[in-house]
């Protein structure tokens, strides 16, 4: 036992006792701080069906994730995610589960206006993205073939819009344009409808 006035004894157990609770929360603070926050495409309405689009869903989980954090956006096992383009921003990455499939629509309309922004997934002057998840990103590269032109030996499609030639008139599956840090891994990319 100690000699010390009742005051500085108030004061050093206070003292410890803030130490203490430095000691055991404080690692654990900023743990949080810094590990992902996690969207599921299904709670902002994504059906998963492969009949109904989830464009709207999948790019609200996209943009739910708060500037200059770092998120993941998930897609539950069991489901086919159709889709038009969707726009990743710096930080997210789609974790794309095993079981779980995003499609890519075979509309034009799916698309945005200009061809060289044709992906179903595009993310531009963007850093920390990627995909990830054990999953598969499917473009229906058959979907899009209108005929086979042997002269050329291309499949063409949407040969009809006159914004380019027949055999380009395809989107690509993922671009990453003017990225930096960009992680792609453990994904499944399939049945490309453009690979140029």
């Amino acid at each position: 036992m100690t000699n010390l006035p009742p005051p500085l004894i108030l004061l050093q157990s206070a003292i410890t006792s803030s130490f203490l609770l430095l000691l055991l929360f404080g690692p654990i603070q900023s743990r949080a701080d810094t590990s992902p926050r996690t969207f599921s495409v299904t709670d902002f309405g994504a059906s998963g069906d492969g009949l109904r689009y989830d464009t709207a869903a999948i790019q609200s989980a996209i943009d739910a994730c708060p500037g200059g954090q770092r998120c993941r956006v998930v897609f539950p096992p069991g489901g086919t995610y159709l889709t038009g383009t969707v726009r990743l921003k710096s930080g997210v990455v789609l974790e794309v589960r095993v079981g779980a499939t995003v499609l890519g629509g075979a509309r034009m309309e799916d698309y945005p206006r200009e061809q060289w922004r044709w992906y179903v997934v595009v993310a531009e002057n963007a850093s920390d993205v990627g995909i990830t998840g054990g999953g598969a990103i499917d473009g229906q590269g058959r979907a899009f073939v209108e005929r086979f032109d042997e002269r050329k030996n291309v499949m063409v499609s949407w040969n009809r819009t006159g914004a380019c030639y027949g055999d380009e008139c395809r989107p690509r599956l993922v671009g990453f344009l003017r990225c930096r840090n960009v992680v792609v891994s453990n994904v499944t990319l399939t049945q490309p409808a453009y690979w140029w």
